[in-house]
């Protein structure tokens, strides 16, 4: 629940971040929107093998601890 929303808020963010450089011509928001949207489609990949990662160290670590 809370990784759709997250991805949901930061497309929304990276919408008013697009129709606000659109409007003022400023570039640098309108890559700041591009990065945003880039983020937004990515999330849930980029937070799923983030849980994995620690996981999986976790548990190596636990291994070499009593091993």
């Amino acid at each position: 629940m809370s990784m759709s929303l997250i991805s949901l808020s930061l497309f929304v963010a990276g919408a008013a971040a697009l129709v606000v450089g659109f409007k003022k011509n400023h570039r640098t928001l309108l890559s700041i929107a591009a990065v945003l949207w880039l983020a937004s489609g990515t999330w849930s990949d980029f937070s799923s093998g983030f849980k994995a990662g620690l996981k999986a160290g976790a548990s190596a670590t636990t291994q070499t601890r009593a091993g």
